[in-house]
């Protein structure tokens, strides 16, 4: 299987603070890959690398193997919810999604069938014509999850993902990761919630103070720390740093 994204040799600082130093890792088609770590380890500094929202000091980013400061044509493949998603509280949940399909170049007859169909499957049809802003926190959570997927992307770049959804919410957006992963996509998702990365990710990457720690499927990475989950092999390996 192919590599959909690669990162090689990444660093990046905040003036005179390393937030990312010397990381790798690999994505293949068909695999979802969860980075965690601790607050403050990172991660989303990488997913910001990746989206094109920060530029690394040093490194190599591929797409679909396209290095990404080469062309921005790599951006139309990714699908990325941020982990605190800024939402135009002045726009309805249908506008907002079919100006988002507009962005994207999604054609407008197949824009408003994919808005359509967004809506329906994280229920939030019977709010179309709510303007954002008046939207429980759960709500806009749905709204900016189902932003993520309007253009039917190949790679998926989400940030804490689950926060503020219910169980249903959740479990729609597991869903629709894997059915993107299924027809040849990836994930990679960012998420303290240890339980569900469990259970939800093929392989995934620890990180500490912008360093990773340990890489690999999480049986391999419950082994390696003599644990019985991956909650405990994310407390023993963070603790002995």
């Amino acid at each position: 299987m192919e590599d959909l994204l690669q990162i090689k040799g990444l660093w990046k600082s905040y003036g005179g603070t390393l937030a990312v130093a010397d990381l790798s890792l690999s994505i293949k088609a068909g695999k979802i890959h969860g980075l965690l770590g601790p607050n403050g380890a990172g991660k989303t500094t990488v997913v910001k690398c990746i989206v094109g929202l920060l530029k690394p000091d040093k490194g190599e980013i591929l797409v679909n193997g396209v290095e990404i400061t080469s062309s921005e044509s790599y951006k139309s493949l990714i699908g990325y919810l941020p982990e605190d998603p800024a939402l135009p509280e002045y726009l309805t949940v249908e506008e907002f999604l079919g100006y988002l399909a507009r962005l994207r170049s999604v054609k407008p007859q197949e824009a408003k069938l994919r808005v359509g169909e967004l809506m329906e499957i994280f229920s939030l049809t019977r709010l179309k014509h709510e303007f954002i802003g008046s939207l429980s926190k759960g709500l806009r959570q749905r709204v900016a999850v189902a932003s993520a997927f309007i253009h039917k992307p190949k790679i998926l770049i989400l940030d804490e993902p689950f926060l503020g959804l219910d169980p249903e919410g959740q479990l729609k957006v597991k869903s629709m990761v894997k059915d993107i992963v299924k027809h040849g996509g990836a994930a990679l998702i960012s998420t303290h919630m240890l339980d569900t990365a469990e259970r939800f990710c093929d392989t995934v990457t620890i990180i500490y103070m912008g360093r990773e720690i340990v890489s690999g499927d999480v049986e391999s990475i419950k082994q390696v720390a003599d644990a019985n989950s991956l909650e405990e092999a994310f407390i023993k390996l963070i603790n002995r740093r």
